[in-house]
């Protein structure tokens, strides 16, 4: 009789433990993500997760794009002065899918040590 209560109290706080609260979406969920440049140098073709979003001027935004599920990070690639910057994720292992709604991510090249970083914003 204890064996069962004790199986029964655990079972409840599995389940109560359970949240359906999550801001996350799954792979499928559609996002709409727009790039910025935060910088004081023109990117050109600006791609993200192999969208390409064209060249951005200092301080402009691109036009939002449909994506089926996205990341807090993505694979990225800026031109800039003829160099290539960005990175390629190698996995999202772990990640929570981006929930549904409009993002921006924003770039900046830090020109004197030539290196680029990204910011998210839920929009």
């Amino acid at each position: 009789m204890v064996i069962r209560t004790v199986f029964f109290i655990l079972s409840v706080c599995l389940l109560v433990s359970c949240s359906d609260t999550d801001d996350g979406g799954d792979a499928n969920t559609e996002v709409q993500i727009r790039l910025a440049n935060t910088s004081t140098v023109a990117f050109e073709d600006a791609t993200f997760n192999g969208e390409n979003f064209g060249n951005l001027a200092p301080n402009e935004k691109s036009e939002y794009r449909l994506f089926k599920g996205a990341y807090h990070y993505g694979s990225v690639s800026i031109t800039i002065d003829g160099e290539a910057y960005g990175w390629i994720p190698i996995d999202y292992v772990g990640e929570t899918p981006l929930a549904e709604g409009k993002y921006t991510f924003e770039y900046r090249f830090d020109v004197q040590n030539k290196i680029l970083s990204d910011k998210l914003i839920k929009d």
